[in-house]
């Protein structure tokens, strides 16, 4: 993924969002500025982290490699960043609103995405 930070307050992110088959919803948050997700990430939760990732994520990002989706290791995205495309999607990626990843859970899944360069702090 491309990460974009724009700190304009004009600049809306607005997405429609799309299943793995292109259609349908998450639950995602369809229209969010970055800084909504700017916040500063204190999980520590590893594991809980893995198991929230193995759940929602590990089928398109194996490993944080490339599979189905990019490969997020070594990216090296803010936690704001990572936030922001979990709860918003985009192209094939669906959106995972707090119905589906709580912002406990999504923080800790940063965490586990933090031990293999997904995010930096």
């Amino acid at each position: 993924y491309t990460f974009i930070a724009s700190s304009a307050a004009s600049d809306v992110y607005k997405r429609q969002a799309y299943g793995c088959s292109g259609s349908g919803s998450s639950g995602g948050t369809t229209a969010a500025s970055l800084s909504d997700f700017e916040y500063p990430l204190t999980s520590t939760d590893i594991g809980g982290g893995q198991e929230v990732y193995a759940e929602f994520c590990e089928g398109c990002h194996p490993g944080g490699e490339e599979g189905d989706g990019p490969k997020i290791s070594d990216a090296r995205a803010t936690p704001a960043q990572m936030r922001w495309k979990v709860r918003t999607g985009g192209d094939d990626m669906p959106a995972f609103g707090p119905d589906k990843i709580s912002k406990e859970k999504l923080d800790a899944v940063l965490a586990y995405t933090e031990t293999f360069g997904a995010i930096q702090r």
